[in-house]
């Protein structure tokens, strides 16, 4: 019977461990497939409009502080990458594909959350989050992957403030 407790007592706390550590496994595995749904509806959604406006021209004659030329990069969320929550954006929201980071001079320029903005030959994203102050005439496309987002680069291209 003593050989019975003490088993018993010994391999409670392992099983609760186990039991927690099969929590936070099926825990990170459901956030994984939350972020997978969310890039697959993205891509399905919103794929074939971001084509077919990343295309149309920008309008030479729009105001000069609407449309400016500016470095185009990308990022995605690492903390080497991003402040605190590298899921959390500056705008409080959670960051997820169709988003964009600008440069604190375009943001004060009246390029803020929320705001549409059409990057040429990229299509529409939505302002979300802001870069690090050293950065300037910048906008950062949001990326789940980091590779995919190395692989972007850097591009000088057209980049319009939308009103819709």
């Amino acid at each position: 019977m003593k050989a019975r407790v003490l088993l018993d007592f010994l391999l409670s706390p392992f099983l609760l461990l186990l039991v927690i550590s099969m929590g936070w496994t099926l825990h990170q595995k459901n956030s994984e497939i939350a972020m997978l749904e969310e890039k697959l509806v993205d891509s399905e959604y919103k794929g074939e409009a971001r084509q077919f406006l990343a295309n149309v021209p920008v309008s030479p004659g729009a105001p000069n502080r609407e449309v400016q030329q500016v470095t185009v990069t990308a990022y995605n969320p690492t903390p080497e990458q991003t402040d605190g929550d590298p899921l959390m954006a500056a705008s409080m929201r959670k960051v997820r594909a169709g988003t964009v980071a600008v440069s604190r001079d375009l943001f004060d320029q009246g390029w803020v959350f929320g705001k549409k903005v059409r990057i040429e030959g990229l299509g529409i994203f939505e302002i979300n989050d802001l870069m690090n102050p050293r950065h300037t005439k910048r906008v950062d496309v949001f990326m789940w992957d980091e590779k995919q987002a190395q692989a972007f680069g850097k591009k000088r291209v057209k980049v319009a403030l939308l009103h819709i």
